[in-house]
């Protein structure tokens, strides 16, 4: 029995040993980028001025490894997803990663561990009606090396209309809103806009957040939906009660 607890100390510090050499190998051998978040961003020309044409969102990457006192560039590509729909169209929809004009701009200064690389998207015709999806990947180059496999891309989703932002990203638990506001919808949202007359984004649901306003706005939209939805006009006009869209039968538009 001895015997045996001795060879398995000694088979369980091999392991170890073999482990930390295997993480120093990934981890040291070059110098690595990897994306700081993986979270889709959810971008929309809905609220500027019609002679905006262009609009830039950030991604953020991080180094693994030492520092360099030389500027480095950082690769990131569109990369083609089958069966999606409404894929983004360099030229089109958004400034193609590769152009001249980015270069200076993808890149991690010298003696920094980090960048915010930009995606200039573009405010075509299009987006007024669709919601279009861009997928960028960070690609190895004679910079930098990959870091986890799990870190290295990122989805913009964005248009001319109304779209869901973070704090309301998905209809379950993991988005807060969603807890506050019950599910999304364009048409709820279009609601919420029109009635309160500003902009219901992540920058507005966070300062409700941080006042602890948020419960006295959501009873608010719900008054408003209420008054709405009793109109005598719009119950004549067939917008009341409000949907979710303009298809017959579809979900009643509701607050929690």
């Amino acid at each position: 029995m001895k015997r045996l607890i001795y060879f398995s100390i000694i088979i369980l510090a091999a392991v170890a040993t073999g482990c930390t050499k295997t993480k120093y190998l990934e981890y040291s051998d070059t110098a690595r980028v990897q994306l700081n978040d993986t979270a889709t961003i959810n971008s929309t020309f809905f609220y500027k001025a019609a002679n905006v044409l262009r609009d830039t969102v950030y991604i953020q990457v991080n180094t693994i490894g030492d520092i360099s006192n030389k500027e480095r560039e950082v690769k990131l590509i569109q990369v083609t997803e089958p069966g999606i729909l409404n894929p983004a169209i360099a030229g089109v929809h958004y400034v193609p990663m590769d152009d001249a004009a980015l270069k200076p701009m993808m890149v991690v200064k010298r003696n920094e561990v980090n960048a915010m690389i930009p995606v200039v998207l573009l405010r075509d015709p299009s987006l007024k009606t669709n919601s279009f999806r861009l997928r960028l990947e960070l690609v190895g180059n004679d910079q930098f090396g990959l870091g986890e496999k799990q870190s290295r891309s990122r989805v913009v989703v964005f248009s001319d209309r109304l779209e869901r932002f973070f704090s309301w990203r998905t209809d379950s638990g993991v988005s807060p809103a969603f807890s506050r506001f019950g599910k999304y919808s364009t048409r709820k949202h279009q609601f919420m806009y029109d009635f309160l007359k500003v902009k219901i984004d992540e920058v507005w649901y966070q300062a409700l957040a941080a006042t602890g306003a948020l419960d006295n706005y959501k009873n608010i939209l719900k008054e408003g939906l209420a008054a709405f939805n009793s109109d005598p006009v719009n119950i004549a006009n067939g917008t009341a009660p409000m949907r979710e869209t303009t298809v017959a039968g579809s979900p009643l538009v509701t607050f929690p």
